[in-house]
């Protein structure tokens, strides 16, 4: 296993930045195969284990399954001492041992089928409904995933989850993979996100390997996708997944997806899309400011911590963008309480956030949302802003769209333009030019961006 690591290693380094291979790949260590298939790495402590597991887990697993040539899941465990094992040669030759006595006769007996555990799905220990805070933002969709997982017979299938960044729907479709897994143990539940699919995908076909890539997904009771649109733009992917959602579908196993948009708004194929949409599709809207209080006060009795009434109405006050923000903002503030030793009051939350208050207007809106913000202000749809439709009537609010994700976000020409059907960054520059040149000569030009910048900011 040390000889497949350091090759694993390798080959990642060579996909992250020196700083990423050095803070968070370099100081893992390989610990034992477990009894369910899956490999422990070790890691410097708990918040390293569930940030690699999050960041770069899809990553090492689909590096060891091109050097092993076979899938290996991986779990992530804390282990002080990970990062400070340095293989050395011993100082004297090893004592010759006695031989062990030889083990007692096999006793035959009837296989014994063992039931998947959690990780081994792919599932997240966290995300469970008991840890999901429902509020008027998600209810319509926790009822629906709730149903689900008191499943069958099937009641929506597929389930479509769609919203923004970090509302919750890799937490929903978690939960029903944990429902599922304790009410009925031996069911075959698979989470992968897209990216994942996609890279297994491939390295499965370099290694002729395509059937038995097949039958790792279309031989379980549950598929989990996350983040469906990433396959835009990658037609043999799509059309691995339609033959796989078909083969699924036709044989009553139960399908969850999720995406930032409406099935018929993605760029996929008209029949993937089609297919998406037969089931039942929710969304998830940006929580109101009791679901965000309720959700810091949650988080901060799960870590032991006493948050008071005062501070978190300012943090849910101050962080308004989505959950995943909201909790990024509470660890900040656990993480200066515990290097200074001090109590969390109002002063030490200014302090630890002073970086987000100064620059309100900075806050990270995703590029999803600004689309579909222009597109509802204009009457089109999100899809309209990424084809390549060029009347007026799509290009305008296009470089619209364009400007204020430069405006508003921190994304770089490259990344926007990606957004945008994949267009080019110097397609991004002309249209923040040209909607700056406009708005100094046209007053209505301007009072909408004005609208759309003031819509967008609250």
């Amino acid at each position: 296993m040390e000889e497949y690591w350091s090759k694993t290693v390798a080959s990642v380094k060579a996909q992250v930045s020196p700083e990423v291979y050095n803070l968070w790949i370099k100081p893992l260590r390989p610990g034992n195969s477990l009894s369910d298939g899956r490999m422990e790495v070790l890691c410097h402590n708990d918040f390293a284990a569930d940030y690699v597991r999050s960041h770069y887990g899809s990553l090492l697993e689909s590096a060891i399954a091109v050097e092993r040539g076979i899938h290996q899941p991986l779990t992530f465990r804390a282990d002080p001492d990970a990062g400070n094992r340095i293989e050395e040669p011993e100082a004297d030759p090893p004592v010759a041992k006695q031989a062990p006595p030889p083990p007692p006769p096999a006793v035959e007996s009837l296989p014994v089928a063992v039931p998947p555990s959690a990780s081994a799905s792919g599932l997240m220990e966290r995300y469970t409904f008991e840890s999901f805070v429902v509020g008027a933002c998600n209810q319509f969709a926790h009822a629906a995933a709730s149903r689900v997982s008191d499943g069958p017979p099937l009641a929506y299938n597929p389930l479509y989850i769609h919203g923004g960044t970090g509302l919750g729907k890799t937490h929903l479709m978690h939960a029903v993979g944990h429902k599922v897994l304790k009410d009925r143990p031996h069911t075959k539940v698979r989470y992968v996100s897209s990216e994942k699919f996609m890279t297994l995908f491939i390295d499965y076909t370099r290694m002729g390997r395509v059937n038995d890539f097949k039958n790792q997904f279309r031989s379980v009771d549950m598929l989990l996708v996350d983040d469906i649109h990433f396959f835009a733009g990658k037609k043999g992917t799509q059309e691995e997944f339609f033959h796989t959602f078909n083969a699924l579908y036709g044989d009553g196993k139960q399908i969850i997806l999720t995406s930032d948009s409406l099935p018929l708004d993605m760029l996929l194929d008209d029949r993937l899309r089609s297919r998406f949409a037969q089931g039942l599709v929710v969304d998830l809207q940006l929580p109101d400011l009791e679901t965000r209080v309720a959700i810091l006060k949650k988080k901060a009795y799960v870590e032991g911590i006493d948050l008071q009434d005062d501070v978190a109405f300012f943090l849910a006050d101050a962080i308004h963008t989505n959950v995943r923000e909201l909790e990024g903002a509470l660890i900040r503030v656990f993480a200066l309480s515990s290097m200074e030793r001090a109590p969390i009051t109002m002063a030490l939350v200014k302090e630890s956030l002073r970086n987000i208050l100064k620059n309100p207007e900075r806050r990270a809106i995703p590029i999803e949302e600004i689309q579909r913000t222009v597109a509802t202000f204009y009457k089109i749809s999100p899809m309209d802003l990424r084809s390549n439709k060029r009347s007026r009537e799509f290009s305008h609010p296009r470089q619209i769209a364009m400007y204020l994700c430069k405006k508003l976000t921190n994304h770089s020409y490259p990344d926007i333009g990606e957004q945008f059907g994949g267009r080019d960054h110097t397609t991004v520059l002309y249209a923040v030019g040209r909607i700056n040149e406009k708005q100094s000569e046209d007053s209505a030009l301007a009072k909408q961006l004005q609208s759309l910048s003031e819509m967008l900011s609250h």
